[in-house]
């Protein structure tokens, strides 16, 4: 293979990139989604792990969305 011609597989193969990233960062952003919720408790959907939904659980306080936190109390498995 002459120089030119690794020259122009290097040039059209960096536009090929450059073409690739360009379609790849017109694609539309999705808003977050609303909330799933029930009277004071919700749950806004943020992404997929596999076939499972993730997102974050949420309370309402005073009619606004408030994040919940869990806490995890250790419990001995033997006395």
């Amino acid at each position: 293979m002459s120089h030119q011609s690794r020259a122009v597989f290097v040039l059209l193969w960096l536009a090929s990139l450059l073409v690739v990233g360009a379609f790849a960062s017109a694609q539309p952003r999705r808003d977050p989604a609303p909330v799933i919720s029930g009277t004071d408790i919700g749950f806004r959907p943020e992404g997929w792990n596999g076939k499972a939904r993730t997102g974050t659980w949420l309370v309402r306080i005073n009619g606004e969305w408030v994040e919940a936190q869990t806490v995890i109390k250790a419990v001995p498995a033997t006395r």
